[in-house]
């Protein structure tokens, strides 16, 4: 039985930020990144004349009407090589473990230096 107590604790916690975070408009959820990246996403969909609906990482997806006026989503990457966690970069819309050459002198094996090579 004390087991159970301390878990029901975590999961109404957990339930409790998850909700909050959902509520919170997506460019303020992109601020906590880095400041301002909220409003450069938030412009970058408006310029397609449509509306942020979701951001996740590395990639954030925008709202609004396609050519023939039907309702679409658009789903856009932000650039690899971006930070996007502890010890993580965007790599083609993923946020992926950054990858270190273990040499003398430490080195990075970035996602956007592999791109620029090839």
């Amino acid at each position: 039985m004390m087991m159970i107590f301390p878990l029901s604790v975590v999961l109404l916690g957990t339930l409790d930020y998850t909700h909050a975070a959902e509520s919170e408009p997506q460019n303020q959820i992109a601020d906590t990144c880095s400041r301002k990246l909220g409003d450069y996403i938030s412009e970058r969909c408006s310029n397609l004349k449509t509306k942020l609906l979701t951001f996740s990482g590395c990639s954030y997806t925008c709202q609004g009407k396609n050519r023939q006026g039907q309702n679409a989503t658009f789903n856009h990457f932000l650039m690899n090589g971006l930070p996007c966690g502890e010890c993580k970069e965007c790599c083609n819309g993923v946020c992926t473990a950054v990858k270190f050459g273990l040499g003398n002198p430490l080195t990075l094996e970035s996602c956007a230096k592999q791109q620029d090579s090839s």
